[in-house]
């Protein structure tokens, strides 16, 4: 340990230095550069992802593409052409004429809003096919049309292919 006296106008002033303002100069030297180091990284590691774009079909696609979109959870848009009044857990959506209609199962999800009636309404649901015919429902909410087997709607609809739809919008853009 040294001592080191310093006079100032007069006055006698000592300090005491010792190896410890070395280790304290060498410290503060140390941290610096890790809190450079740790902004460098943390700059460098959050650089943002590129944001995954949503493939919104059309009706028409959805149709041309089915058959290798069973199983996948898709977004698809068109005009809501009719809505199931008994249990409105059935939607149409309409392409580019009548002959493009598919069907939306709302089920899991709950009732159609009938403000989607010639609307144009997107979905998010999941595309499934029929393999065999619909069955009987014994429910009569969803029993529907004259003779409870179906509306004219739903036999203008694609019968191979369907969608339970997980959720909806009405479109307003």
């Amino acid at each position: 340990m040294t001592k080191k006296m310093y006079f100032c106008k007069g006055l006698r002033i000592s300090t005491i230095h010792n190896s410890t303002n070395k280790n304290i100069k060498h410290m503060k030297k140390l941290f610096l550069l890790a809190t450079i180091a740790i902004s460098v990284l943390t700059i460098s590691c959050t650089t943002s992802t590129p944001s995954k774009q949503v493939v919104v079909y059309p009706i028409d696609e959805l149709c041309a593409q089915a058959d290798s979109l069973i199983g996948d959870t898709v977004c698809f848009e068109g005009i809501c052409t009719h809505i199931c009044s008994h249990g409105g857990r059935k939607a149409f959506l309409m392409g580019s004429d009548e002959s493009k209609i598919f069907r939306v199962e709302g089920a899991s999800m709950g009732k159609f809003d009938a403000a989607c009636i010639n609307q144009l309404v997107r979905v998010t649901g999941i595309v499934r096919a029929l393999d065999i015919a619909p069955q009987v429902i014994e429910d009569p909410a969803e029993k529907h049309g004259e003779d409870g087997q179906g509306c004219e709607t739903e036999e203008k609809a694609i019968r191979a292919y369907y969608a339970d739809a997980i959720e909806y919008t009405i479109v307003t853009e």
